[in-house]
């Protein structure tokens, strides 16, 4: 923090005759473009900025809301300004969460909660198209973009399709790829929910902030259920296109 207070304000000195206001989003504007600051770092608090630049709070405010309002930043009470994080994600590509956040040029990886068989229940057995009963891989992760969650994943697999949960680490898809294994239709349902204290703190947002939970399932060529997923997105971070 103390490193990029310096560098603020050997930016900021050299700023132009602009509203103080404007100098001090510009100037934050390019820290993120140049990934001085990358995508959901937080901004030091706005007291810190004001007396390290000897800026009114008032100007301090105003340039945060620029920033907001060009979708740079997300503002939380309680929790503090971080640079906003933005996925744009295809429900109609083959490809899964790994692919496409790479290709938007972020780092993507897991912190699984769980990977192992269980029992499956009702729901489950009858989403999967499988006898009550039986046994199933139960996947759940946190996905993360560079470095921070941004949707939390719980997943249900016929063992025939995934063996040895263990062995999968990074994206399922790829894994399937090696294999053989072609997703070819997916089926979504989108709904908004409140996010839970539980999820909160995994997802580190607030309690009560809105969510997006996809419940997907998938199949292959022969009409076979390979996956049926829940995901809770945030709705801070996610933009979801979809092509009729």
């Amino acid at each position: 923090m103390n490193d990029f207070i310096a560098w603020l304000r050997q930016q900021f000195s050299q700023a132009t005759a602009a509203p103080r206001y404007i100098q001090l989003a510009n100037t934050l504007e390019d820290a993120i473009k140049q990934r001085v600051l990358a995508a959901g770092d937080f901004l030091p608090p706005e007291r810190v900025l004001a007396e390290a630049l000897d800026l009114s709070r008032v100007t301090v405010s105003k340039a945060m809301k620029l920033l907001e309002e060009k979708s740079l930043v997300s503002r939380q009470q309680g929790i503090g300004t971080r640079v906003a994080m933005h996925i744009g994600y295809s429900l109609n590509q083959d490809s899964g969460f790994t692919a496409q956040v790479l290709r938007s040029g972020s780092s993507v990886s897991n912190q699984w909660l769980l990977r192992t068989s269980v029992t499956a229940s009702k729901e489950v057995a009858e989403a999967l198209e499988l006898t009550s009963g039986i046994i199933v891989v139960k996947l759940r992760r946190l996905r993360l973009m560079d470095g921070n969650p941004v949707s939390l994943e719980t997943t249900y697999i016929p063992t025939r399709f995934l063996p040895d949960p263990e062995e999968l680490e990074h994206s399922l898809y790829a894994l399937w790829q090696s294999r053989g294994i072609v997703p070819e239709g997916r089926h979504f349902l989108l709904k908004a929910v409140a996010c839970s204290d539980e999820n909160a703190s995994l997802l580190n947002v607030q309690t009560g902030s809105p969510l997006l939970r996809i419940v997907q399932t998938t199949r292959n060529a022969q009409g076979d259920v390979l996956e049926f997923s829940e995901t809770l997105c945030r709705s801070d971070v996610y933009e979801f296109e979809v092509h009729s």
